[in-house]
């Protein structure tokens, strides 16, 4: 007897993306189905897309839905009745023993609430320094032997909960206000909520990479790109702590990258993180500067310096 497994692709303007990632999560659906006694009922949310994603969906045998409330209330419209549901964003691709490798880590260990395999960036295409040192910080995961996080661009998740706007109204309702963060908009990212979640309820052996499989993804080429992501991650970061202070002890212990394997890197690779984290130094300034401009100075948005398009473009 098979057991079905919810798979949920959430996807926001992805057509040049999602034919790729949906061709992948198929076959790697098909291998572990052939191999496990599993069967993965795989679910398009369309976020208030504007191109020609939907069109693209049709062509792919898969249930398709609209949403309008942004990728968590995308992931909250997929959710299914499972052991277990899996997530996935649609600019990514994965190994054909992915799915299975996700199938064995949560029917191995009943204690695991969220599994996730490895990701591996895609080789670059651009040639400059920066594009180098963003894709082997990447490839060798900010040069650190361990997470304490999950990765939010596929994984599987036993008890899927993050609170809707309605319940995250009275914690922003008691912060100062703030354009900037927007705190009454609700959660907007994934995997830094419920990684410290799960991290608080069950600890830090709830939470487990798979030794198999691979997501493969676009990552950053460009200081433009680079910021965009940074931006994103950071004020998530802010606004997660901010309306849920509890969680900031968690992050404290488990959150921050130790980068114990860069003292071995080759030369090389270690001045290549030299201009990695040059870029950096550049994005913690932009962001304090877009935020005091915001905040602060009551620019509108847009003037002069323009909030960043949540774009995918590298």
């Amino acid at each position: 007897m098979r057991t079905t497994v919810p798979l949920t692709v959430t996807a926001r303007d992805e057509e040049a993306t999602l034919g790729a990632c949906l061709d992948s999560l198929l076959a790697a659906a098909a291998r572990a189905e052939r191999e496990r006694p599993v069967r993965f009922a795989l679910t398009v949310v369309l976020d208030r897309c504007t191109d020609a994603s939907a069109a693209v969906a049709a062509r792919f045998p898969v249930r398709a839905l609209a949403s309008t409330g942004g990728k968590i209330e995308a992931q909250r419209l997929g959710l299914r009745p499972g052991p277990f549901n899996v997530f996935s964003d649609a600019d990514i691709t994965v190994g054909d023993d992915t799915l299975t490798a996700l199938w064995d880590a949560m029917t191995a260990r009943p204690a695991l609430q969220i599994a996730f395999p490895p990701k591996q960036p895609l080789p670059p295409r651009r040639r400059s320094l920066l594009a180098r040192a963003l894709h082997r910080y990447n490839a060798t995961r900010g040069y650190s032997s361990g997470r304490s996080w999950f990765s939010g661009k596929l994984f599987a998740i036993r008890d899927w909960a993050i609170p809707d706007r309605a319940a995250v109204a009275p914690r922003a309702a008691a912060l100062p206000p703030s354009r900037f963060h927007a705190y009454g908009d609700g959660l907007r990212a994934d995997d830094i909520f419920l990684s410290r979640r799960c991290l608080m309820q069950h600890g830090r052996e709830a939470l487990a990479e798979t030794a198999a499989g691979t997501v493969y993804f676009r990552a950053p080429e460009t200081w433009e790109g680079m910021y965009r992501y940074y931006r994103r991650l950071r004020r998530e970061l802010d606004r997660t702590s901010a309306l849920f202070p509890e969680t900031r002890a968690v992050h404290e212990r488990h959150g921050r990258r130790v980068q114990d394997l860069l003292a071995r890197a080759p030369f090389g690779e270690r001045r290549l993180h030299d201009v990695f984290r040059l870029a950096l130094l550049g994005c913690r300034a932009r962001y304090r500067c877009e935020r005091f401009a915001v905040d602060v100075l009551g620019w509108p948005a847009g003037e002069p310096w323009p909030v960043v398009v949540e774009s995918k473009l590298p």
